[in-house]
């Protein structure tokens, strides 16, 4: 019950950044963030130990300098990346 509860909190503070992204005029930036957001938030499991591949990834991709909208991206992901330590936690 606490991880779902941790999970709806995680998302409606995607919502939030989401707010502040929409104030400008985007198109797509609710999906990108979710994206980010599940793909940060995936274990790769090497037997018993989890491994945040996931989040690894987003890191190459938010690598790049002229990424627009940079911020929100890594605050979806990073909010993904606390799902899963809750998750690799409990």
């Amino acid at each position: 019950m606490f991880v779902f509860l941790l999970y709806v909190g995680l998302l409606i503070g995607l919502l939030i950044v989401y707010k502040e992204g929409i104030k400008r005029d985007v198109n797509n930036l609710g999906f990108q963030m979710i994206g980010y957001y599940v793909v940060s938030s995936l274990p790769f499991r090497l037997f018993w130990l989890p491994i945040p591949f996931g989040f690894l990834i987003c890191l190459y991709f938010l690598s790049r300098p002229s990424l627009r909208y940079k911020k929100q991206k890594q605050l979806a992901s990073l909010l993904g990346f606390i799902f899963f330590i809750v998750d690799a936690v409990f």
